[in-house]
Parts: structure tokens; C-alpha cells; sequence
């Protein structure tokens, strides 16, 4: 099993006047810091140390994976290294699924029109593939929660493959004991080249003729296009957990099929996993004075990772008004979110809407037994 060793040149940020120049291709949302340079906000500024932190962050990310290329070209152990940004040398075409670079060249993984996870680089050795988070952020904790879903989706559609991450942090970073066993951690010096940000914060958008490069001559260098995996199908997937845990005759949702090894990928993936749906007079039941108007009869409930250890069951309501209601009742207390309305969710809710069907109701007895016996999930 291959761990890479930072170099001394990635350490320092050893930035060249090629990669200098390479930077300036890349596509940045710099509109805002321009307006702050404009109207003279103070550096000390909450909304200015905000900002600048966020895109001094964007040509972080830009730089590693420019340090990163000339890394997987002198090393014999990366046999692919999967092209983003400016070296896209082909028009980027809005396909519906599948591991692509999307319209803001990033290495994502799509289905159904949406983002399942993206990549800030992707690369492969013989028996392998890394995928690459880098952040300047100085807490991690969030960071490690996003590993575990890309982690899991890139098992689906490597399964031959071992999968290793590669997370690159600057000093001063804390929590970086816990990463997973899989994940290889580097640390850079601090990234605070005055010049160079400064000038991509007044770069002017470049003509759409003007925006590519071409990366050294190497076969190991891939368009994400060519890369060869299992597909794996979103919501068809999510539909057939939904029938295989009703299908057997013994229990009305049969707990130890979740708790085989592949169901525990697809919590990394889903994070819930949809069980059927209760009416809406058994749901007023278990929370009679429930304050928002309800659209549909039918509440959907599903079981959800709710933290890195525990599942509970949760229910999505849908509101008159069309905003969607997430309802979790806990030991204390009850617990509602609104989903996004372009969200995940709200697709998924909308998919499963169409396909529940009479046996896939449940009851209020059906709901206490899972909720008591969900422990033994594992």
C-alpha cells in the first residue's frame, strides 16, 4: 500500500513562475473582494477577514493541485492523474450522471442532474485511488464528517480499488489525529503570497478562447471522461433499499438487512435511507399540535444517520406552502429544519412521492418497535 510523503517543495509552497502564471487561468468569483479593495474596508473588517479568508482559500486549492501535477509527474507510483480547470481542452457537456468536470471545471460525481460529491483532485496508482481534500481552514471537523461520503460513493464505483485520501492542511491546523486510517495527512507552510492574490483578486475574466492550458505531455494525465468505473445509480438505488427492507414477510421493515457491510456505504452516501410513509392523522397523533399546514396525506419516514454513531427514525413533511419539513422526535425534545428547496431532499422526496405504493405504509405500532429495536442496527 502506497502513503505518499510530502515534499519539501509542496511544504514550502514552493511557488514557481510557471505555476505562477498557471494560476491566473483558473476561474475565480473575485467580484467581491474587488468591491471591498474599492470601497477601502478595513482589513480588520469581520465581513472583509471573511471574505478574504474564503478566497484566499480558492488559490490554496488552485496551487496544491498545480504542485500536485508536477508531484504526480515525477512519481512513478501515480499511473493517473485526472485533469480539472483550465486544462480542459474540451467543452464542457451537461450530461445527467456520472464522474465528470462540471461547467466550474471541478471533478464531481453527478446523478440526476446533481452533485453527489466533488473532488478537489483525483488520482490513481496501480491498486488505488486518492482523492484529494485541501482546506486552509484550521478546524478539521467538519472536513473529516465529508470524507466518510466521498469515501464510500468511490468504493461504489471502484470496487476493485483501494480507496485512500490525501487531505492537505497548512499549520497551525488542529484535530489531524482524527482522520481515518485511510486518509494521509500533509501540512504546508502557512499560504500568504501578497502578490499573487492580489493580483487574481483584479484579474479581469478571461475570453472563453483564452482559458485553457495544456499540462505536460504524459499519458498518466486523464480527462475524467476516460476513466473507467461501475456506475452507480442514485435514486434507482434508493428505491431498491426501500423495497428490499419491506420485502421481507417476517417483519414489516427488517432491521438486519440495514445492517449488512454494503448498507453501512450507503448511510456514508444517503446519510437516510427511506422506509415508506405514514397518513397524515397517524403522524398528527404523534405530535397533535404540529403548527405547519400539511399538503400531502402521505408523511414519508426514513431511517437517518442523525451522527457518526447513531441512527433514529425521521420524518419529511411537506407544507402547503411547498417547503419541506424535516421532524425528529428526540428524548427532549422535537427537533424541525427546513430542506433547501434545490436540495437533495426535496429531490428525493419528490422521487418517492411517485413511488410508494399501499404496502409501504406504515403504522403507529410498526414506528415504537423500530424505534426501540434501531440500536441493534450496526
Amino acid at each position: 500500500m502506497q502513503h505518499f510523503k510530502i515534499t519539501d517543495k509542496i511544504k514550502k509552497l514552493n511557488i514557481t513562475d510557471t505555476i505562477k502564471k498557471n494560476l491566473l487561468y483558473y476561474n475565480y468569483d473575485n467580484r467581491l473582494m474587488r468591491t471591498l479593495h474599492k470601497k477601502d474596508i478595513d482589513k480588520d473588517d469581520v465581513k472583509y477577514i471573511s471574505t478574504f479568508s474564503s478566497f484566499k482559500g480558492e488559490i490554496y486549492e488552485n496551487l496544491i493541485y498545480e504542485l500536485l501535477m508536477e508531484f504526480a509527474y515525477e512519481n512513478e507510483e501515480i499511473v493517473k492523474f485526472i485533469l480539472k480547470g483550465p486544462y480542459q481542452d474540451k467543452e464542457n457537456v451537461y450530461i445527467k450522471s456520472g464522474l465528470m468536470i462540471d461547467r466550474s471545471a471541478q471533478i464531481v460525481y453527478k446523478s440526476a442532474y446533481k452533485d453527489i460529491s466533488e473532488f478537489d483532485a483525483l488520482f490513481f496508482t496501480k491498486d488505488s485511488v486518492y482523492f484529494v481534500e485541501m482546506s486552509t481552514s484550521k478546524k478539521t471537523a467538519s472536513l473529516n464528517k465529508r470524507l466518510a461520503k466521498k469515501h464510500a460513493l468511490l468504493k461504489m464505483i471502484f470496487p476493485n480499488l483501494i480507496i485512500r485520501a490525501l487531505i492537505v492542511l497548512t499549520k497551525g491546523s488542529v484535530g489531524l489525529r482524527n482522520f481515518p486510517d485511510y486518509a494521509t495527512v500533509w501540512v504546508t507552510e502557512e499560504f500568504s503570497d501578497d502578490a499573487i492574490i492580489d493580483e487574481i483578486i483584479h484579474l479581469k475574466k478571461r475570453k472563453k478562447n483564452q482559458v485553457y492550458l495544456k499540462p505536460k505531455k504524459h499519458q498518466k494525465f486523464k480527462e475524467a471522461c476516460t476513466v473507467k468505473y461501475r456506475k452507480f445509480q442514485y435514486f434507482p438505488t434508493l428505491e431498491w433499499i426501500l423495497n428490499k427492507s419491506r420485502s421481507n414477510p417476517k417483519f414489516i421493515v427488517d432491521l438486519k438487512f440495514f445492517s449488512t457491510k454494503k448498507l453501512e456505504l450507503y448511510f456514508d452516501i444517503y446519510t437516510k435511507l427511506y422506509i415508506g410513509y405514514i397518513l397524515k392523522d397517524d403522524f398528527l397523533k404523534l405530535w397533535n399540535d404540529f403548527p405547519y399546514d400539511v399538503k400531502t396525506d402521505r408523511i414519508i419516514v426514513t431511517i437517518e444517520k442523525v451522527n457518526q454513531t447513531e441512527l433514529d427514525l425521521v420524518y419529511y413533511v411537506k407544507e402547503n406552502n411547498g417547503k419541506l419539513k424535516r421532524v425528529r422526535f428526540g428524548e427532549d425534545e422535537i427537533s424541525v429544519k427546513d430542506k433547501e428547496l434545490d436540495g437533495f431532499t426535496n429531490a428525493e422526496v419528490r422521487f418517492f412521492m411517485n413511488v410508494l405504493e399501499e404496502k409501504h405504509k406504515l403504522y403507529a405500532n410498526n414506528l415504537n418497535f423500530i424505534k426501540e429495536k434501531i440500536y441493534l442496527i450496526r
